[in-house]
């Protein structure tokens, strides 16, 4: 009777033992995971492009149809539409702004090159914070050329729980170099 005992309970325990590992495995879903999904959001604004809006605010400054001061307004608005939403606080906000924002378009802009997103690989850091390191396969290519060239851009964004970015890098330097500034 004991044996028995001890055999039933051990085939309802491996498959509730099972059953419990499985369940509490996490597993990063690219287009289901909020945190992804924020960082996604703003690398595509921010890497696509430059679009036709913000080319017509500059094209605008450019023919002197708005002053700089129009212009800075112009942009300050172009940005608090679409980026202000995904940061934590104005602080965050304001310092991707400072470094990335429309300021990020200006290199490809001047030297007329357009960029576009290919593909975003996404790493979660074992941080017990929610930290994501990225790699973008990033095409860019120069109006009146052929065909258009990769580089790879990385970086990593820091997010609190509520999916707002609190921080976030993008290395473009090494694309930068790549342009030809004829």
């Amino acid at each position: 009777m004991k044996k028995s005992c001890y055999r039933s309970f051990k085939i309802t325990l491996i498959p509730f033992l099972l059953l419990l590992l499985v369940g509490c495995t996490e597993k990063t879903d690219k287009d289901t995971d909020e945190y992804i999904l924020t960082v996604e959001a703003v690398l595509q604004t921010t890497l696509n492009g430059p679009n036709d809006d913000l080319t017509e605010i500059w094209n605008k400054q450019m023919e002197n149809k708005i002053d700089v001061a129009e212009k800075r307004e112009a942009l300050v608005q172009y940005e608090e539409e679409i980026y202000k939403d995904y940061f934590a606080n104005q602080t965050s906000y304001n310092d991707f702004i400072s470094r990335y924002g429309t300021v990020l378009m200006i290199e490809p802009y001047k030297n007329n090159y357009t960029l576009k997103v290919k593909n975003i690989d996404y790493e979660r850091t074992d941080s017990k914070e929610n930290i994501y390191n990225f790699s973008i396969a990033l095409e860019y290519h120069k109006k009146g050329t052929e065909s258009p060239e990769v580089k790879r851009v990385t970086g990593q964004a820091n997010l609190n729980r509520d999916y707002k970015i609190e921080r976030m890098l993008i290395r473009v330097n090494d694309l930068w170099g790549s342009f030809d500034k004829k």
